[in-house]
């Protein structure tokens, strides 16, 4: 009698191209758009460093494709992260610091929901189509919020292959806006954004005589700031319980993936700072002027009329798109959750289209109700929480990596044979330890911020949250450890 084939409650059915436009499109999205340029105003010592220190930022990235390549190699789950570090460290620990990742980005989810009505009613304000000034009010953006969040969720819930053919549009439709921004950028000449800039809000923009030497602290810092823009590589590994050979396919998608990214995050950041020189930006979030220094408003004062509508509307359907691929990583880390038992079942069951509804369900609502929250109360998870709560996650790999390669007791481990075979194991997750930790020193505590921005405190409350839902879990299912001693079905 034959052995009884496994049923995985996944499909797996994504190639290499879904996977490697799953992650290109969740990174490039407000990041680069509103990020890039506004890190001037936060760190104006950056000064013309910006498209520098993005291509820095991606470099240094490698490190951690490196790492998310082996360990895609070595377990490819839809836990991604959790299971690695679940598996290789210590499961508390690894539980409750993805638990705060998984808040930071379901936070997230409420922000890019709330930016994308900002982009979508300038945009429409800058095309002269009615109904932009509408969606700029706050119960405008609650709505055109909500129709986002609950658009993608639907289909989410059709299927993963549905999901994999939105992603792959949305690649190309990002390649050609990134194509169109840079032909502009590059020739247009900084001359005509300042005039027209001077001439919109009646400023007088005129560069330093002196812009001062190099300032390694706000350079280091804004390097941090924008391992928000790359976050998109944590989440494609998210996929592997539903791609196809996902051992071979994941570690491809993800270096392809980096080096989609770091070549169209490092030619659109310096195209728009070509156009609009750093102390003009500099000067126009200084005086109130902040939206006028985003790739729709660099586009608007550069380029003709109708060109710069009609990108400034794909801009903001590019802005509401990474909403997507964040809905697979939060949705699936649940998954993940409840296939160890530490959440209900009913998180773990799929519908006939191999979806996780449950999971899909429980993201969306908080989704929405982080998105009231920005709209109404301001307070969430910033830009910096969420890049520190990345460089924690990466930390935790890249010492799962060592312990890994390193322990006895995973010398016999299958999970261990990508580690052990490479020679880079151990200078690639030292480097990354440093990396990490020089990075979260620059802004892991915020100037000037009231306490509840500062990401201790924000980090802080979520931890204390996990912690307690580990504790009860705990309490419910004695035998955890037993469970996560050994890789999920799927």
């Amino acid at each position: 009698m034959s052995a009884a084939i496994p049923t995985y409650r996944l499909e797996k059915s994504l190639g290499l191209i879904a996977i490697v436009a799953s992650a290109v499109t969740q990174e490039y999205g407000a990041g680069i758009n509103f990020v890039v340029t506004q890190s001037i105003g936060v760190y104006p010592a950056i000064k013309n460093l910006v498209p520098l220190a993005m291509f820095v930022t991606g470099a240094v990235i490698f490190l951690k494709v490196f790492l998310y390549a082996r360990f895609s190699q070595a377990m490819p789950r839809a836990g991604s992260s959790y299971v690695w570090t679940v598996r290789a460290l210590n499961l508390p620990l690894g539980f409750i610091l993805h638990f705060v990742w998984w808040a930071s980005i379901t936070a997230a989810m409420g922000f890019i929901a709330f930016a994308f009505g900002n982009f979508l009613g300038n945009a429409l304000i800058a095309a002269g189509i009615p109904g932009g000034h509408a969606i700029l009010t706050p119960l405008g953006h609650v709505v055109t919020g909500l129709a986002a969040l609950w658009v993608i969720y639907g289909i989410h819930i059709a299927g993963i292959r549905d999901y994999g053919r939105l992603v792959t549009i949305l690649l190309i439709l990002v390649a050609l806006t990134a194509l169109a921004v840079c032909i502009i950028g590059f020739t247009t000449s900084p001359a005509t954004f300042v005039s027209t800039a001077g001439a919109r809000t009646g400023l007088t923009l005129t560069a330093p005589p002196h812009p001062g030497p190099f300032d390694a602290h706000a350079f280091l810092a804004v390097c941090t700031l924008f391992i928000f823009a790359y976050g998109g590589l944590s989440g494609a590994p998210a996929l592997s319980g539903e791609t196809r050979d996902a051992e071979h396919t994941m570690p491809r998608g993800i270096l392809l993936a980096w080096i989609t990214s770091v070549i169209l995050f490092t030619l659109v950041s310096a195209a728009l700072l070509h156009a609009a020189p750093w102390w003009a930006a500099e000067a126009l979030i200084k005086h109130k002027h902040a939206n006028l220094v985003t790739a729709p408003g660099i586009l608007g004062l550069t380029a003709p009329h109708d060109v710069a509508a009609v990108i400034g509307l794909i801009i903001a359907l590019i802005v509401g798109k990474t909403l997507a691929p964040q809905m697979v990583v939060t949705s699936r880390m649940l998954f993940a959750w409840a296939e160890d038992g530490l959440l209900p079942p009913i998180f773990a069951q799929t519908s006939r289209r191999h979806a996780p509804v449950a999971a899909l369900t429980l993201t969306v609502v908080l989704a929405s109700l982080f998105l009231l929250q920005a709209t109404y109360i301001g307070w969430a998870f910033g830009v910096v929480a969420r890049s520190i709560t990345i460089l924690l996650v990466w930390l935790a790999v890249a010492v799962a990596a060592l312990n890994l390669r390193l322990n006895p007791r995973f010398r016999a481990s299958p999970w261990s044979r990508p580690f052990r075979n490479s020679v880079f194991t151990i200078p690639i997750a030292l480097l990354s330890i440093v990396v990490t930790l020089a990075f979260m020193r620059s802004v892991i505590i915020l100037a000037h911020a009231p306490f509840y921005v500062q990401p201790l405190f924000q980090g802080g409350v979520m931890a204390i949250i996990g912690a307690a839902l580990y504790r009860r879990a705990k309490a419910a299912h004695p035998d955890l450890a037993e469970t996560t001693a050994s890789l999920p079905l799927e």
